[in-house]
């Protein structure tokens, strides 16, 4: 596996020079280098022989068609965080096998709660450290890293090269929501569909915005215009819809309405969720399956006994009634 800053992958190219100006990160394992495996070394297997071997559990359940769709596409990873990061995994362990990892942060001590790494990787970029890991899992895969990030000057190409992107750009900070809005555009210009996900509390809300069909950019909840002055908590309360919304988060909303501005809390199952979610979408909007557009699961009600469910409904719709005027006015 290795990751290239000049177009060429040791799968073959990417679409040409889709990726030029990336980070450049030196082979861990080849054809010709042994792969230890236990402590005993092993010959690599060639490319089409390790993919055969390598999916072949997935068989029966996924198409033949399908398998070698999902190996040939070019995926974007907008944000290797809490979200973006949480889909890596198993896109890999799909058979996804030409991934472009975005992401311009480092790894810190509190994102260990949730996001795919350890305490080495503290102070090193996300994607740099996802791409070497998907080198342990898949030494064949061809990864891309944009450690600069969605900009101005790489998000029209990144896109267009792309079948696919899924969208974990942060949602925290102003400057992001910037880039989130720009990658929204692109794959609209390109016809490019896009998955994003939202941990809140419990829940894992997934949305899909289907650009091929020409609907309007982040489904027409946000302007352009607005963008530069756009601060988190308005941008979600007009892109998250009220209902998706748990009884967990209230508490939160109210110290955020308050003028708060402590780390939003986010918790491993909910992120990881996505990953749980988002390959299958992935296969199906390849295939050109039709899929919903909002899918939301919320693991701390799943558990619940139906009474304590009915109750924490009750407390959730009585807690929204409440803010519900505060939440509108966010979304004007």
């Amino acid at each position: 596996m290795e990751i290239f800053a000049d177009g060429n992958a040791a799968t073959g190219s990417l679409r040409g020079n889709a990726m030029s100006g990336t980070e450049t990160t030196p082979v861990t394992m080849s054809a010709s280098n042994p792969a230890t495996t236990g402590g005993v070394e092993t010959e690599l297997l060639g490319p089409e022989e390790f993919y055969t071997a390598f999916t072949a559990r997935n068989r029966g359940l996924i198409s033949d068609r399908e398998q070698q769709m999902l190996r040939r596409a070019v995926i974007l990873v907008a944000g290797c965080g809490s979200i973006g990061g949480a889909v890596v995994e198993p896109l890999v362990r799909l058979g996804a096998e030409r991934l472009v990892l975005a992401e311009p942060d480092i790894y810190e001590l509190h994102n260990l709660n949730r996001q795919r790494a350890c305490m080495r990787d503290i102070g090193r970029n996300k994607a740099t450290v996802l791409a070497g890991w998907v080198a342990q899992v898949n030494p064949h895969a061809a990864v891309r890293v944009e450690t600069a990030g969605i900009t101005a000057g790489n998000a029209a190409r990144l896109v267009s090269n792309a079948a696919l992107v899924f969208d974990g750009v942060d949602v925290t900070a102003q400057p992001a929501l910037v880039c989130k809005y720009l990658l929204h555009k692109e794959a609209r210009r390109a016809g490019v569909p896009v998955i994003s996900g939202y941990d809140i509390a419990g829940v894992q809300l997934v949305m899909v915005y289907d650009y091929r069909g020409g609907m309007p950019v982040l489904g027409g909840r946000v302007a352009e215009r607005d963008m530069p002055e756009m601060d988190p908590l308005r941008f979600l309360a007009r892109v998250v819809p009220c209902t998706a919304l748990p009884l967990e988060i209230f508490p939160e909303l109210r110290r955020r309405l308050s003028g708060a501005n402590t780390g939003f809390p986010q918790l491993v199952y909910s992120a990881q969720m996505f990953g749980v979610l988002a390959p299958r979408l992935a296969l199906d909007l390849l295939s050109e399956r039709p899929v919903r557009r909002r899918i939301l699961v919320d693991v701390h009600d799943l558990p619940r006994p139906r009474g304590a469910r009915w109750r924490a409904t009750a407390a959730r719709v009585a807690e929204l009634t409440r803010m519900l005027p505060a939440v509108l006015g966010h979304r004007r």
